[in-house]
């Protein structure tokens, strides 16, 4: 008896709302800090560290409140090793200003997705299959401590061109509300697994193909009153596959990518009031926003 697991107990006098929502003209600034570890058999695992800074816009929203946003990398810092190896460092990257899109509802359900250079096939410095930000969160409202599952498949053009797909089922789970960077949050966490696929073809016209079997967790916090990720957290487990199609059949490497990965808002400018993130942890809001500035004591 002591050893047996029980589940938690819900508060049924109390829920939150998990919803995204962003209006047109809303520009918002994250900075993403992740951790990569790639093995490939026996070799030495490459370590990566990686500093991004992305800019998240909303074009439009439609008379369905679909909200069509757009997501362009703008800032790039990467330093990797391998063995006893120098370390590496790059500020630059293929994905540098490659501006992709897509389109969600309030609850994270996605209706389709573009890019303005679809012909030129590359991924993102974290790869094709990363934790994923803006999840499928069903239903609207969940009582705090309660669970439910979720099954999608998806294109993530945030990843690569082309946009890499996932089929995945997510346990989730809804959590305590909490004042965090002077805001009021709400939060939910999801245990994820699932399968993903990747395919482009080389210089050459040789086609690449790789799958990933995908377990991860992720934690989302959201602003409880403009409904905007403040933070999000996210680790993945990818067990992969490449396969090569060569003039001598087809060649096959298979890798494990672990990767960690923290995303802040760092600064939004909307017509809800601009938000700035301080080193301090601290936030500040223009007059035009619906929240009152709080003294200082």
């Amino acid at each position: 008896m002591h050893a047996q697991q029980f589940p938690d107990i819900v508060n049924t006098k109390d829920s939150s709302r998990y919803a995204y929502r962003f209006l047109p003209g809303d520009t918002l600034l994250y900075e993403a800090i992740s951790l990569d570890s790639v093995l490939i058999d026996k070799q030495p695992p490459l370590l990566r560290e990686r500093t991004e800074r992305f800019l998240l816009s909303c074009d439009s929203v439609d008379k369905k409140h679909r909200m069509y946003l757009s997501q362009r990398l703008i800032d790039v810092k990467i330093s990797e090793y391998s063995g006893i190896s120098q370390i590496v460092e790059r500020r630059s990257h293929e994905w540098l200003h490659k501006k992709i899109s897509f389109i969600m509802d309030s609850t994270g359900k996605r209706y389709g997705f573009g890019s303005q250079d679809s012909i030129q096939s590359m991924l993102s410095p974290g790869s094709a299959f990363q934790p994923i930000m803006f999840q499928f969160t069903g239903n609207d409202y969940h009582y705090i401590n309660s669970g439910w599952i979720i099954e999608d498949t998806i294109d993530l053009p945030e990843c690569g061109i082309p946009a890499p797909m996932i089929t995945y089922l997510s346990s989730m789970r809804a959590k305590a509300e909490l004042d965090t960077l002077n805001v009021h949050c709400t939060r939910f966490e999801s245990t994820m697994s699932g399968q993903g696929t990747y395919q482009t073809k080389t210089t050459s016209g040789q086609t690449l193909r790789t799958t990933a079997i995908i377990a991860g967790f992720t934690r989302m916090t959201l602003s409880k009153e403009l409904q905007i990720p403040l933070h999000f957290f996210g680790t993945n487990e990818n067990k992969t596959t490449m396969m090569l199609n060569t003039s001598k059949g087809m060649a096959e490497q298979k890798a494990k990518h672990y990767v960690t990965t923290n995303i802040t808002l760092k600064k939004m400018v909307s017509t809800r009031g601009n938000i700035t993130i301080t080193d301090k942890t601290s936030t500040e809001t223009s007059n035009k926003s619906t929240n009152t500035k709080r003294k200082k004591k």
